[in-house]
C-alpha cells in the first residue's frame, strides 16, 4: 500500500505508524519524559528514529519523507501527536517539531480530612473536588488546626492574624509560601474570595500601607479618647513591613516613650531614603526593626552607607528582636537568600545586640527566616517590655 493509498483509507495508524509512535515514546522516556504532559521533539529526533526502523516492503520505493509525513498526518489525526504549524519548507514539507500527548495520566492523591471545627465543617464538600488544590487544602487545614486551638483573642491585622494561622504548619513553611502573605493572594471561594466573611472568622482586619510623611504626626484627638500625641524626644523608630509599622504606631499613642518620629522603611528604600533626614528633624537616635532573615539584616547595613554625614549609628530595636526570637517561628528563606556563607552571616548579625547575634546566624545558616509580623499587636497591647529600650 503507497502512501497515497493510506491517505485514502479512513481508520486509526497504520502498524508502522504505531511503532514510529511507541520508538518515540521510549525515546523520550529514557530522556526524563515522565509521559504526564505533552513533550516537544524536534523533527532531527523524529527522522532519527523514522530511519532506524525496518522499511516496510510496501514503502521501499517512496521517499523516506513522504513516508514520514504520512506516519505523522496519521498519528495527528489519531491526537497522538501534534505537528507544529512551521515546516522545514522542503519538497515535501515536514513540521520542525511534534509535540507527544500525554500517556500516562496524573493521580490526585487526597490526603484524609480532618476532623471539622463546627465554624469549618461546611469545607468537607470542597474538601475533594477537582480545583481544590494542595494549597487549598493546606489553608482549610491550618486554619481548622488555629480554630481548635480557641485562642483567637482580640482582632489583630491581616497578615499579623496569617503568622499564627500558617505560620505552624509545614506546607507554609516553604520558601515560595511565605505564611505572612497567604492572605494576600488566596482568593478560592467560598470563604477566602469573601474577605468580610473570612476577617469575621479569624477575628482580623486589613491595614492599608501609610500615606509617606517624613514625620510621624497624630492628630489632636478629645481628652477622654485614652489616645495622646507620640513622645517629644528626638529618637526615630524605623520600621521595615507597613503591617508592623501600623501595630507600633497604634500601640504608640498610648503609652509614655521618647519616640517622635516613626517611619516605614518600605523594605531595602529605607537604604537610600535615609539620606532625606536634615538637622532641622534633630535625630538623635536611629532605631531599627525589621525582619530576621538576609534581606531585613542588611537594609540597617546598607543605609549606612547613605546616611548624611552627622546622623548617629542606626541601632537595632534590642526589645524588638528580643520578642522576635522568642514569639516567631521560622519559615524557609527564598533561594536566593538560602545559601550564606558563615562569614557573611556574621557581618549581617554584627549589628545586632550580642546577644541576639548567634541566634541570627544560626538562623540564616539554616536558611530560615523570622518575619517581624510575629510581633504582633496583641502583643504589642499587653506587654511592655517592647519599648524598655526607648523609654
Amino acid at each position: 500500500m503507497t502512501p497515497n493509498d493510506l491517505a485514502a483509507a479512513a481508520g486509526p495508524p497504520s502498524d508502522e505508524a504505531l511503532e514510529l509512535l511507541s520508538l518515540l515514546h521510549e525515546q523520550q522516556l529514557d530522556s526524563g519524559w515522565r509521559g504526564t504532559t505533552q513533550r516537544p521533539v524536534v523533527i532531527a529526533e523524529v527522522k532519527k528514529v523514522f530511519y532506524g526502523m525496518a522499511r516496510s516492503p510496501a514503502n521501499e520505493k517512496e521517499l523516506p519523507n513522504r513516508v514520514l509525513s504520512e506516519y505523522l498526518r496519521q498519528l495527528s489525526d489519531a491526537a497522538h501527536i501534534k505537528p507544529s504549524s512551521k515546516t522545514d519548507g522542503e519538497r515535501v514539507p515536514l513540521p520542525l517539531s511534534i509535540r507527544l500527548a500525554p500517556i500516562r495520566s496524573v493521580g490526585r492523591h487526597i490526603p484524609p480530612m480532618p476532623p471539622w471545627h463546627s465554624k469549618l465543617a461546611w469545607a468537607e464538600e470542597y474538601w475533594a473536588l477537582p480545583h481544590t488544590t494542595d494549597k487549598i487544602r493546606a489553608a482549610y487545614e491550618a486554619l481548622n488546626t488555629w480554630l481548635h486551638r480557641g485562642h483567637e483573642g482580640m482582632r489583630i491585622p491581616l497578615r499579623e492574624r496569617a503568622l499564627k494561622v500558617f505560620g505552624h504548619h509545614h506546607y507554609f513553611q516553604q520558601p515560595k509560601h511565605p505564611a505572612e502573605k497567604i492572605f494576600d493572594t488566596l482568593k478560592a471561594k467560598p470563604l477566602f474570595s469573601d474577605r468580610k466573611r473570612l476577617l469575621r472568622l479569624i477575628s482580623a482586619f486589613e491595614v492599608d500601607p501609610p500615606l509617606l510623611t517624613k514625620e510621624f504626626r497624630s492628630t489632636q484627638l478629645e481628652e477622654d479618647s485614652g489616645y495622646h500625641e507620640l513622645g517629644k524626644g528626638r529618637v526615630l523608630l524605623v520600621v521595615e513591613n507597613s503591617t508592623t509599622y501600623w501595630s507600633i504606631s497604634h500601640m504608640l499613642r498610648h503609652i509614655d516613650h521618647r519616640i517622635g518620629h516613626v517611619a516605614w522603611g518600605i523594605g531595602r528604600t529605607f537604604q537610600k531614603s535615609i539620606g532625606s533626614i536634615t538637622p532641622k528633624n534633630e535625630i538623635t537616635d536611629i532605631v531599627y526593626f525589621g525582619d530576621l532573615d538576609v534581606s531585613g539584616l542588611s537594609i540597617p547595613l546598607g543605609a549606612g552607607l547613605y546616611a548624611p554625614s552627622g546622623l548617629p549609628p542606626i541601632r537595632p530595636a534590642v526589645e524588638l528582636y528580643d520578642a522576635l526570637l522568642r514569639l516567631g517561628t521560622p519559615g524557609r528563606c527564598p533561594p536566593k537568600e538560602a545559601k550564606v556563607t558563615p562569614a557573611r552571616a556574621q557581618e549581617l548579625a554584627s549589628w545586632l545586640h550580642p546577644r541576639h547575634r548567634g541566634p541570627a546566624c544560626a538562623l540564616m545558616l539554616r536558611g530560615e527566616r523570622l518575619a517581624q509580623e510575629w510581633v504582633s499587636f496583641d502583643y504589642l497591647s499587653t506587654d511592655e517590655r517592647w519599648y524598655m529600650d526607648v523609654r
